[in-house]
């Protein structure tokens, strides 16, 4: 038998065991920011209004401690949670949002229109 100074120190977080077990936190925060774009795009009268706020707030806080509790738990992949807060983020503003990649598509097309032509 080995020393105890000759071992190789394991990492606290490589635990063995399923990967979805090991990020169940940033995949149900994942999973949270894509239902606060569902229920607020589905929700809203126009595409192109701001949703209510009494709708979307909940998603972002709920998204938001589970952003936090995933980071704390230093689960390993902290993009997980990060995409889930920035869905649920862009909730807030989805109507500003829509508008302005509407626009940046359409500069980008004519951008490689004007660029194929000249």
């Amino acid at each position: 038998m080995e020393p105890e100074a000759q071992r190789p120190l394991k990492p606290a977080t490589a635990a063995p065991g399923n990967w979805f077990a090991q990020h169940a936190i940033g995949l149900g925060t994942l999973v949270i920011g894509a239902l606060a774009i569902v229920v607020a795009t589905l929700r809203q009268d126009a595409l192109w209004t701001m949703p209510d706020w009494r709708m979307t707030v909940p998603f972002f806080v709920a998204a938001g401690v589970g952003t936090v509790v995933s980071i704390a738990r230093r689960e390993g992949l902290p993009v997980l949670p990060l995409a889930g807060l920035g869905l649920a983020a862009v909730t807030l503003v989805l109507g500003w949002f829509l508008v302005m990649a509407a626009i940046v598509v359409v500069t980008a097309i004519i951008i490689l229109i004007m660029s194929t032509v000249m």
